[in-house]
């Protein structure tokens, strides 16, 4: 036996509930878990033996939707309208990266990432395939990647909102050749899948999509893809297929939803969609901290679980929201549920952490392999400390208050050992596969130097950041 944890409270996520146990030890030997259950019971001598008391341990929190290379740009483009966000906000200083930022950017994110207790990272990403390789794998996450499909030429970024994008099919199909080198090169990884990642319907030509649905259908694999994701969007998919057209009619048409679709967003998509894609089972992709700061709306979670479907939650991208502390996501993802539907009782503690688990890893198509502490599964597992002042006291009688102190008090502070397939990646609050010191410092040299080189164009797309620039407000 390589490790075990004793006398820790356990939410094992193992049934339809949180599979408490109490004074519990888990095990884990070669990547997988060989014992769940009570302390008592346990006979196995382990090689490496973590102290639970006081301690609750979860599987490895699961963040379904992210750009971790963005990180680099956390701070640039907030409190501005929906319809400057992308273009006039954040696609200066994303044009201003060169490759080795998009890794420092991933690595920080990554690093973020895994402080706050998350051992599977749905990445979507240019370059995939190299910033998995410099950034996910040596510092040990488990991910599920997406390489970047766009077909939008550069001359969008003159165009008005209601100016259909011009696409170059050239651009897209390379985007896809990444994307089965991606797959070519990850084809037999124990921590390392990945799925196809068509950005949008607006930034993809259709009979593209058309190819990439048939591949996927072909090969057995999933498509990644943001949809419904707000005005903007909506705006350049009437311009492009008409008035009477949505994101979501014009993927039925395509033959895209279907189980094999993960689906970022949905705002845009109205309840009937949303109740369509749900039977059909697609999988929700929910930003809430994300789509609440870029388009001021509460993405329908709820709604979604209710009509059936398969729901993640991800951090989606630093330059937005602000980060990718997973703790303090989910207790985002309860709180705006809770005032969307004027209904405290809405996503309550106990969804959010099943959502955080075992429903994140089936979003992403791996709930066979993680998500649960039961024997068989792979070894992916946090250790959070309950003595911690945001979430102490915890009692046990009448009811486990850790499990409401976890989500509405709690923050990556409290994550103290992480584990990802067998190996501890994350001890005493500290990264063991990376210098964290040198992942903070690189970010910070290489962010001044972008920000530096984007300024002329940042200033010159003229959002309403520069007017609060030029009010000694920023």
């Amino acid at each position: 036996m390589d490790l075990a944890i004793t006398d820790t409270l356990a939410l094992t996520m193992a049934d339809d509930r949180l599979g408490i146990l109490e004074d519990a030890t888990i095990a884990a030997d070669d990547g997988e878990i060989a014992f769940v259950g009570p302390t008592s019971e346990f006979e196995g001598d382990a090689d490496r033996t973590i102290d639970g008391t006081g301690r609750v341990t979860l599987p490895g929190l699961v963040n379904v939707h992210t750009h971790t290379d963005l990180t680099l740009l956390r701070g640039g483009a907030q409190d501005v309208p929906e319809i400057e966000w992308m273009n006039r906000t954040l696609g200066p200083l994303s044009a201003a990266m060169d490759h080795e930022d998009r890794v420092a950017g991933a690595r920080l994110g990554v690093l973020e990432a895994l402080q706050s207790g998350v051992t599977t990272v749905g990445e979507y990403t240019q370059d995939a395939r190299r910033i998995v390789g410099t950034a996910h794998e040596p510092l040990g996450a488990r991910v599920v990647a997406a390489e970047t499909i766009n077909a939008v030429d550069d001359a969008a970024a003159d165009l008005g909102p209601d100016q259909p994008y011009p696409l170059d099919d050239k651009r897209g199909r390379a985007g896809l050749e990444r994307n089965e080198d991606l797959f070519d090169a990850y084809a037999d990884h124990d921590r390392i899948s990945c799925l196809y990642g068509p950005q949008a319907l607006d930034m993809v030509p259709p009979a593209l999509l058309a190819e990439i649905r048939d591949r996927a259908a072909d090969r057995d694999r999933g498509i990644h893809m943001h949809v419904a994701q707000g005005e903007r969007e909506q705006r350049q998919i009437e311009a492009r297929y008409g008035s009477d057209e949505t994101t979501v009619s014009v993927l039925e048409d395509l033959d895209i939803v279907s189980d094999r679709l993960l689906a970022a967003h949905l705002h845009g998509a109205t309840q009937e969609e949303r109740r369509r894609l749900a039977e059909a089972g697609v999988r929700m992709a929910a930003n809430p901290s994300s789509i609440a700061a870029i388009d001021g709306i509460t993405p329908p979670t709820v709604e979604y679980r209710e009509h059936g479907g398969v729901a993640g939650v991800g951090t989606d991208q630093a330059p937005g929201p602000g980060g990718h502390d997973f703790l303090r996501e989910l207790r985002t993802t309860a709180l705006l549920a809770k005032t969307k539907r004027t209904d405290p009782t809405a996503f309550p503690a106990w969804a959010a952490l099943r959502v955080g688990t075992i429903e994140g890893a089936r979003t992403l198509g791996i709930g066979d392999r993680v998500g649960s502490l039961e024997q068989g599964k792979r070894a992916d597992l946090v250790v959070c400390d309950l003595e911690h002042p945001s979430v102490a006291p915890i009692v046990s009688q009448p009811l486990h208050t850790a499990v409401p102190n976890l989500v509405y008090g709690a923050s990556g502070e409290l994550v103290e050992t992480v584990v990802v397939d067998g190996e501890v990646v994350l001890e005493d609050a500290t990264l063991q596969t990376a210098d964290e010191h040198e992942i903070l410092e690189t970010a910070t040299e290489r962010a001044t130097a972008v920000f530096e080189r984007a300024s002329d164009n940042w200033q010159s797309a003229d959002s309403v950041l520069v007017d609060r620039v030029a009010n000694g407000w920023l």
